[in-house]
């Protein structure tokens, strides 16, 4: 079969592999969809900590069962996979937090994802319940979206996004427009994306009430006046240019939250902060990093359902053929969502 192999940072490349055989217990997928997210752009630029290469990289991806052994869906169902494979022993999974478990395995990342023709999915996620079966009218492209909603849902729920809320969020790519679809859906009285680059700004514009623009315009102004001077209830980082200061912490209201859903650059690991604003003021900072099954059924429903309608994200859809055009469309910010697919042309 075809895949993207990356043999380390920066040595990527589409190579002829023996098809995988199907693990006992497991299933082969006959791969219909892959999206690309920016984590994989960092993974081929720089690598990343839960990577392990040579690897078929891939995690947010959906397709038809081509071969099971034993239990799990039928041949021939569509399905979405949930790239995380867990000891489901550890405090973390006993506690329906596999995300956090100290064995995991991902797909795409220690694991070979989508980024292929067919992927082989383990036991493990066929008997945890990682394997999704695809409700109608969902296309295999919107149920590839799971995974990134899912990570959304984990994020708004470790700050308690709800009605009535209103949110801030760093970033318009993929990640952040998902978070504002989100915090519509849960209630939120008011949605407003900060962006500063031009075609990033334009297209936030159609997916939240307010867009701000860091570095044109003074921003805490901005947040004054869309929240009536009192500040945002809920700030999320979903892009990686936005430090964690005081600056942002003038930004929010009493009892304000920040969610840290992007990863940091190293530049901002280490804040310096006024821990009597948190004292005072009962600021919460949380941290958010990947999902879990549950958090991914969750986001498999909404997207069914269309309480999160993902049909506008995506801006490229390519071929396996052509996955060089679609990491370059992802690293240089040109669009939202690109996504392997056969029906991209």
């Amino acid at each position: 079969m075809m895949a993207a192999v990356l043999e380390g940072p920066g040595e990527i490349s589409l190579q002829e592999v023996d098809d995988p055989a199907c693990p006992p217990g497991g299933l082969v997928l006959e791969v219909e969809a892959c999206s690309i997210c920016s984590t994989d752009v960092k993974m081929v630029r720089q690598g990343q900590r839960d990577l392990v290469c040579p690897r078929i990289l891939g995690h947010e991806v959906s397709g038809v069962v081509a071969e099971r052994d034993g239990a799990g869906p039928r041949v021939g169902e569509r399905v979405q996979i949930y790239p995380g494979v867990s000891c489901a022993k550890c405090p973390s999974c006993r506690r329906g937090a596999e995300n956090l478990c100290g064995k995991v395995r991902i797909l795409g990342f220690s694991l070979d994802g989508g980024f292929a023709e067919r992927l082989a999915v383990p036991a493990e996620s066929v008997r945890d319940g990682g394997v999704f079966p695809i409700p109608e009218p969902a296309t295999f492209e919107e149920a590839a979206l799971a995974e990134p909603l899912a990570c959304s849902i984990n994020a708004q729920d470790r700050v308690g996004v709800s009605e009535g809320d209103s949110v801030i969020i760093f970033g318009a790519g993929p990640a952040g427009v998902l978070h504002a679809i989100l915090a519509q859906e849960r209630g939120a009285s008011m949605v407003a994306i900060a962006e500063p680059l031009e075609e990033r700004a334009r297209i936030a514009k159609g997916w939240a009430d307010q867009v701000l623009r860091p570095g044109r315009e003074d921003l805490q102004d901005g947040a004054m006046e869309a929240t009536d001077g009192r500040g945002f209830d809920v700030a999320i980082l979903a892009s990686r240019d936005r430090p964690v200061d005081g600056s942002l912490l003038a930004l929010l209201a009493p009892r304000g939250r920040i969610s840290l859903f992007s990863g940091l650059p190293p530049s901002f690991e280490r804040p310096r902060l006024d821990l009597n604003l948190l004292h005072y003021r009962e600021h919460l900072i949380a941290g958010a990093y990947g999902c879990t099954r549950a958090e991914n059924g969750e986001a498999l429903e909404l997207i069914t359902s269309r309480g999160v309608d993902v049909r506008g994200l995506f801006t490229m859809r390519i071929p396996l053929r052509k996955i060089s055009a679609g990491l370059d469309h992802a690293e240089r910010r040109r669009g939202l969502k690109a996504v392997l697919t056969e029906s991209g042309r």
